[in-house]
């Protein structure tokens, strides 16, 4: 676990992850969520009437469920990284001197669906100084060019 005050101790300047970089990183995400549930589908989930279509229901649907649980806020919780932000080289930490966990993973998690149907993620992240959405200001943390961590 990370906190703000780490870096600082270790760099004097971190820098924060651009916002096309992060958009980029949760798109990877995205992807890759995409993928494990058509191999949930394939391999336990229920086939229906179309060629390519498989139903979740049950033990798949849940099991699709923990797993995007576990890409998301438990990552982010407990390494700072999904797949797609270690892939792009940033990494959420706490501000100033809290740490990051894993129920901030979870308050920046849930906020990320307001911040994407309303849009309110990257308006409010074009105005702030740190490019951080609504659910990383609630949550308190920064993402950062994760290059820092060494």
């Amino acid at each position: 676990m990370s906190s703000f005050k780490e870096f600082e101790n270790k760099n004097r300047e971190i820098e924060i992850a651009p916002i096309y970089i992060r958009v980029i990183a949760f798109v990877i995400d995205i992807v890759i969520y995409w993928m494990i549930g058509i191999l949930v589908g394939i391999l336990l989930g229920e086939p229906t009437s179309g060629v390519f279509e498989i139903k979740l229901v049950g033990f798949s649907a849940l099991l699709y469920l923990v797993i995007g649980f576990f890409l998301w806020p438990i990552s982010e919780g407990l390494y700072g990284q999904t797949i797609g932000k270690r892939f792009m080289d940033i990494k959420v930490i706490g501000n100033k001197d809290k740490e990051m966990t894993v129920g901030r993973g979870f308050i920046r998690f849930f906020l990320g669906f307001v911040d994407f149907i309303f849009l309110a993620g990257i308006v409010v992240a074009i105005f702030d100084e740190n490019s951080n959405r609504l659910g990383d200001i609630i949550a308190d943390i920064t993402v950062i060019k994760s290059k820092y961590n060494g």
